[in-house]
């Protein structure tokens, strides 16, 4: 048999469509084993998503993508009517096509968040490992970025104190949060997502930076955790944002990362949770999302850089 006839042939799969529909579209290629699935933020109408399919599935993968885009119509009135392109792609094109989409990307004053197959000069920085093909949130996207950034602030009111802390990361995706936190000295971190997919991909990536130690994952919902730490992260999308912003207000003891939210959506989204009793200690407003850093009580009472007494906070269960 040749070589040409030996090569494994594959699909190209994209998909451009409206970003509220991305995670959904990220998780039906997930869920039939595609081999790599790309997520890109082109601007705040449009993302792609574009995943590798093997030559002999892409019939059965095209009809049910197909449908499933219809679906989403449905679910998303409002949102521009998805494109699908598809293309063949040989295997010896496969690794460059998808891998050559990521860089070393540093973000805040100490994060380096890289993909396995590069090893960077991390120049002084905490250097994070994800793996993109295998969960969401790589930090590449404007949301991750903002809750990296302040989830770095929050971290520093307890390291510039000498005190130690715990951190919950709820919709951990990647993981890459948690793997911040922990990274950034976090004593204990709790990460729980809804979606298995995503707490398996989680826990790799956990692995792949070595913090195992440090990291509880659950398959859960917010309103599952019963208690609290002393930092909450949140990346999420506005409605679950709105839909737990009790349940997150209680959670947290010093900070809570809210993230995920378009632009036209986060002032309303900030008043609802200063209704709840909380303050802006910092925002980030990026192009086209808004992420926002907040304190327990009113800034009139917050006392800088004073967290509440280390050792208040400890998971039950490590």
């Amino acid at each position: 048999m040749s070589r040409a006839r030996r090569e494994q042939q594959w699909v190209t799969f994209e998909v451009i469509l409206d970003p509220c529909m991305v995670d959904a579209v990220a998780n039906f290629f997930h869920e039939r084993q595609a081999s790599g699935v790309v997520l890109e933020e082109r601007d705040s109408e449009r993302s792609v998503v574009t995943a590798y399919v093997p030559q002999d599935k892409w019939q059965v993968a095209s009809g049910e993508i197909t449908a499933y885009l219809a679906h989403l119509r449905e679910v998303f009135p409002d949102a521009a009517e998805p494109e699908l392109k598809t293309a063949p792609l040989k295997t010896e094109n496969w690794a460059t096509a998808w891998q050559a989409d990521f860089r070393p990307l540093a973000i805040g004053r100490k994060l380096l968040v890289t993909p396995p197959w590069i090893k960077p000069e991390p120049h002084g920085r905490i250097t994070i490992v994800i793996e993109p093909a295998e969960a969401f949130g790589t930090g590449t996207h404007e949301t991750t970025q903002g809750c990296l950034e302040l989830l770095e602030e929050a971290i520093e009111e307890f390291t510039d104190a000498g005190q130690d802390f715990t951190v919950l990361d709820v919709g951990c995706g990647s993981g890459i949060l948690a793997i911040a936190a922990a990274k950034l000295g976090a004593r204990e971190v709790r990460a729980v997502d809804t979606d298995p997919v995503a707490v398996e991909s989680a826990r790799k990536n956990v692995i792949l930076n070595g913090v195992a130690q440090k990291i509880v994952l659950e398959c859960l919902s917010a309103q599952d955790v019963k208690e609290p730490a002393d930092i909450v992260a949140a990346n999420l999308d506005p409605k679950t944002l709105r839909t737990n912003k009790a349940q997150l207000v209680n959670l947290f003891a010093s900070s809570l990362v809210i993230s995920g939210v378009p632009l036209e959506e986060w002032e309303s989204i900030k008043k609802e949770f200063l209704a709840e009793g909380t303050f802006l200690k910092k925002e980030v407003v990026r192009t086209e999302w808004g992420s926002g850093l907040l304190g327990r009580g009113s800034r009139e009472t917050f006392c800088t850089n004073k967290p509440p007494s280390p050792g208040s906070y400890r998971f039950s269960n490590k």
